[in-house]
């Protein structure tokens, strides 16, 4: 089960972990690492699936073995490596991070199998498998706080960890979720994907802009299909045993959406960005944004994602027995949705053409981020 805590006290606990005497401490607990390794990004591997799966890992100034840590797994958009989402969002910054564990994994072939067609190198199962094993790396070499550990991405980075919420194994590690611009190929109308979290309901909160021509809102039908945005959410309210929606202007331009879910308001909460493109959303100007000629938006997501984490951590004793529910895609029918857009820019590359230009940024940028203060 998901517990929502008292506004205050998780907000303080995420930004300053403490050690709660009554949990279990991870084997990573107690562990000394490299004095380096602190407050740097660390490039990392492990063998998964008989595939060298590499990762970036960013340890808070202070890290201190003795305390439990909150861990964020940012997902990249494609093609693309971890490293370009830790440079888009920023998260690794301490006014972002401190206190929390940073970790940027990195998709075989630049692609996240999120069933993307033409960009999948490796299976959902597998790249699922990765998840489960570096999981399992985080807890044997660092403090981890098994309540808090979260998955936020971008474009088919936003996609995956879709199905990792979906997935009953490797999903209940997660206490919740923020994709931004999120590919939800295979839960269109039509779609192939089937849902079966290991919990209701599952805290999500998304972001997507209205001028998106690579995942756009309405949708796509091209080779690259992908649900409207409003088809997508709905699957999930209705997962979720959401009973009430409200609908506020946000900061002007923005409307923000918020559902009560199992009793409790708020689980679900999407911004639907008006004019931004396929960008990481943000109110200062970042590298999605530079790169697809943007401009900075009205939302933070760093901010209102590092917000909706405070409220939400695994239950004890989450990994115990697992009763789910299978659901198909979901959602209202594709007459309510609007109009999908068929675009000429298809193919296995279509989705992830804003990210290609990340492949552009020089060794001075690399170096900088491993060393980002």
């Amino acid at each position: 089960m998901v517990r929502l805590l008292p506004l205050l006290l998780p907000f303080i606990a995420l930004v300053a972990p403490t050690i709660a005497a009554d949990d279990e401490k991870t084997p990573g607990c107690g562990k000394d690492v490299a004095s380096t390794s602190i407050g740097r990004t660390q490039r990392l591997s492990l063998i998964s699936s008989d595939s060298n799966r590499t990762f970036n890992v960013h340890l808070p100034q202070g890290y201190d073995p003795d305390e439990d840590y909150p861990v964020i797994l940012g997902f990249h958009g494609a093609p693309g490596i971890g490293l370009h989402f830790e440079a888009d969002t920023m998260f690794s910054a301490p006014r972002w991070g401190g206190g929390k564990i940073l970790v940027y994994p990195d998709a075989l072939g630049g692609a996240w199998a999120a069933g993307m067609p033409g960009n999948m190198t490796t299976s959902v199962e597998k790249d699922l498998n990765f998840m489960s094993d570096l999981l399992d790396y985080l807890r044997n070499n660092y403090c981890v706080d098994n309540e808090r550990i979260y998955a936020t991405g971008i474009s088919n980075g936003g996609g995956f960890l879709n199905r990792i919420a979906c997935d009953p194994t490797v999903g209940r590690n997660f206490a919740a979720f923020a994709p931004d611009a999120g590919a939800f190929t295979g839960f269109q109308p039509g779609g192939n994907a089937t849902c079966s979290p290991s919990k209701t309901p599952i805290p999500i909160i998304s972001f997507h802009g209205t001028n998106d021509t690579t995942i756009p809102y309405y949708g796509r039908n091209d080779s690259i299909p992908t649900p409207s945005i409003d088809y997508w959410l709905q699957g999930w309210a209705e997962r979720n045993g959401c009973t009430n929606m409200t609908e506020t202007v946000y900061n002007k331009t923005a409307v923000h959406y918020s559902w009560t879910c199992g009793g409790i308001e708020g689980v679900m909460q999407h911004f639907k960005v008006e004019g931004m493109g396929h960008v990481w959303a943000s109110t200062e100007e970042n590298f999605s944004q530079t790169i697809s000629g943007g401009r900075p938006t009205v939302v933070n997501a760093n901010a209102l994602i590092l917000e909706f984490f405070a409220r939400w951590e695994v239950e004890d004793g989450e990994t115990g027995n697992v009763t789910t529910t299978t659901t198909t895609t979901g959602g209202p029918t594709a007459t309510e949705t609007g109009p999908a857009i068929t675009t000429t820019a298809g193919g296995g590359n279509a989705a992830g053409r804003v990210e290609v230009g990340m492949w552009s940024f020089g060794v001075a940028v690399v170096v900088a981020l491993v060393g980002l203060v």
